[in-house]
């Protein structure tokens, strides 16, 4: 063919075409091709050498689970309240609808955790700041460096103080802006924090909650917070207020009046500031449950820091275990139960999945 160079040949930049045996090997179009694929050479060798290298700050393995597979957090307490990590795979048990299915793959999780620390600062915590502030940072350090956290605060509006960070110096500036609101959308908060700050990221999701429970201004529902929390695989943890408000709420001159006035009209025998405080801790309880968390109520400020920190150690203390969900189901969510053969205290974890057509 007319113009196409002989085998064996390299065309230069010019359209010259030189036989390779023919080349000077002082060409400097020979060298420059030589010092760089020698500089290629020892680049790769310096990678595969630093990757052969024992790092300083391991990262533990990550745990994979196929797109087909459900994914379940457990938490276990013995008889006594201990946490128990010893568990193998043979210790539980799973139950999908009252049907036995088979546990694909079970490991106690070290993966990294997205937290978001979602802080409730309605007009009832204006004395409170320094110590929530102090007990939010605490729990943040006491996780692993590739862990993250983001910082919310809400009131009758949600404001994000932080974005995704693994950095505690980030977490502290945040926690320094923390100012009193007024009214409390607690409801609407996790709705936000679930659908915005949680759905951009993967893996293993929480929600720590600091609050007093007294939702007054959500738009949203208890029903839908739940569906929502489960069908996005979000923990929900609630370090609750109640306790310590519920005097101070009781002494109102108002309240007192309200009470006098319900006493009379329905049962003298009943205190019903008692009566609503109970409502809703019982309906915190049974909201943190449903996702696998739970909820704690201490009785003094003093105990805001550990509570705190029992709560990471929950977090950090997780087997995860994963199961095949059925090809057909009449229902979007289906009920789990999960069994242990140890003698246990209580299991924390999720009671629903969202079943999601194949």
């Amino acid at each position: 063919d007319q113009g196409r160079p002989p085998a064996g040949a390299e065309v230069e930049p010019r359209g010259v075409c030189v036989k390779q045996e023919d080349r000077d090997p002082e060409d400097p179009v020979v060298s420059r091709r030589n010092r760089a694929v020698l500089l290629s050479a020892c680049w790769l060798l310096a990678v595969q050498f630093l990757q052969s290298q024992p790092s300083s700050d391991p990262v533990p393995p990550s745990f994979r689970v196929r797109a087909d597979f459900i994914r379940v957090p457990v938490t276990v307490f013995g008889p006594t309240g201990k946490l128990l990590t010893h568990l193998d795979r043979e210790h539980f048990s799973l139950l999908d609808e009252n049907s036995p299915r088979a546990i694909e793959n079970f490991v106690l999780d070290q993966d990294r955790i997205h937290v978001a620390l979602l802080l409730d600062v309605s007009g009832s915590i204006r004395s409170e700041l320094k110590e929530i502030a102090k007990a939010a940072l605490d729990f943040a350090r006491s996780f692993q460096r590739n862990d993250r956290f983001s910082v919310i605060t809400f009131s009758d509006r949600v404001q994000v103080l932080q974005d995704w960070t693994s950095s505690l110096r980030a977490v502290r500036r945040a926690l320094r802006k923390l100012e009193p609101g007024y009214r409390t959308a607690m409801y609407d908060a996790l709705w936000t924090t679930t659908n915005q700050q949680l759905s951009r990221v993967r893996g293993k999701k929480a929600i720590i909650l600091l609050t007093d429970g007294l939702d007054n201004e959500s738009g949203q529902s208890y029903d839908q917070i739940v569906r929502r929390l489960i069908a996005s695989n979000v923990a929900l943890y609630i370090i609750s207020r109640t306790r310590l408000i519920q005097d101070e709420v009781g002494r109102s001159n108002r309240v007192e009046f309200l009470n006098r006035v319900m006493s009379e009209l329905v049962n003298p025998e009943e205190d019903f500031v008692d009566a609503y405080f109970e409502q809703k801790e019982t309906a915190m309880l049974h909201l943190a449950e449903a996702t696998g968390g739970r909820a704690l109520f201490p009785e003094r400020l003093e105990e805001l820091t550990d509570r705190y920190l029992e709560l990471a150690r929950e977090l950090k203390s997780q087997y995860v275990l994963t199961f095949r969900p059925p090809l057909s189901s009449e229902h979007r969510f289906r009920t789990i139960r999960v069994q242990c053969s140890e003698p246990t205290g209580k299991i924390l974890h999720r009671r629903q999945y969202y079943w999601a057509s194949p």
